[in-house]
């Protein structure tokens, strides 16, 4: 699928029962499944949509077997799956979305690709889509850098936390698959600038990042540290600290305790 012209749009019925057989699927899947499973398992990905409570490799094995829109022009099943992640009525249904674009090997001409599932980030309501959308970001990101990292620059200063979340995983998420990265400037300058969000998630997605990015630039990622990491969120220090020396992370912890003694630092370790 390289980038084919939009043909006319779908009509609504249509759209709607493509929604309407997935949901149908996983329902049927999830009858089995003990409720509170079902209620331990949303509590977890603290999902805003209802959860059947089905298990990864089942909602994967349930996006492998096809359905009745499967078979039908390229463009029109993007924009079929681009409606289900939209009005998904279950946690599932979206994840079976997301599985879908990680279906396409290779992913289509990035620019037309890209001009589609970037709206996606807007409808993100939890970790879980967050992460699986961060992984197809990533990949365009290595193929059309400058007209990826231009929105990502975006949503930096976006209102939706989950959009700024997306500005900093999608960057290397994740290094060990990447096949060439954009410069490590254009990283830290978007980790600097987010250093002081508020968000959790944003927080958690920061240390994320520059984990991957020690991993990629181990020194430059130190000298990060030694300016911020005194000062660096309780959400991001876990993740971001995970791979560096030991020696180097038991001085950033006195220098944090400092900093918190001094009124100037985080409020956890």
């Amino acid at each position: 699928m390289s980038g084919p012209k939009s043909s006319k749009p779908l009509d609504k019925p249509r759209l709607a029962a493509a929604l309407n057989e997935i949901e149908s699927v996983l329902t049927a899947a999830g009858k089995a499944i003990d409720p509170a499973k079902a209620a331990e398992r949303a509590h977890f990905m603290k999902t805003k949509l209802p959860m059947h409570g089905l298990t990864v490799p089942l909602i994967r094995k349930t996006a492998k077997r096809g359905f009745s829109f499967s078979s039908d022009p390229a463009d029109e099943v993007l924009t079929i799956w681009t409606h289900i992640w939209c009005n998904a009525r279950t946690h599932e249904g979206s994840l079976l979305a997301i599985y879908y674009l990680e279906s396409l090997k290779p992913l289509p001409d990035p620019a037309w690709f890209w001009h589609h599932v970037a709206k996606w980030a807007a409808q993100i309501t939890c970790w879980d889509q967050s992460d699986g959308l961060s992984g197809i970001y990533a990949q365009l990101l290595e193929r059309a850098p400058q007209l990826v990292y231009s929105d990502l620059v975006c949503w930096r200063e976006s209102d939706n936390p989950w959009e700024r979340r997306q500005s900093l995983v999608s960057l290397i998420y994740y290094h060990q698959v990447r096949t060439s990265l954009i410069a490590p400037d254009d990283v830290f300058t978007m980790v600097e600038a987010l250093l002081g969000d508020p968000e959790y998630y944003v927080q958690k997605g920061l240390g994320w990042c520059l984990r991957e990015a020690y991993n990629a630039w181990p020194d430059r990622t130190l000298a990060f540290l030694h300016i911020h990491g005194a000062t660096l969120a309780p959400a991001a220090w876990q993740a971001a600290t995970e791979k560096i020396p030991v020696d180097f992370k038991a001085r950033l912890k006195v220098r944090r305790k400092e900093a918190r003694r001094s009124g100037g630092g985080t409020s956890a370790a």
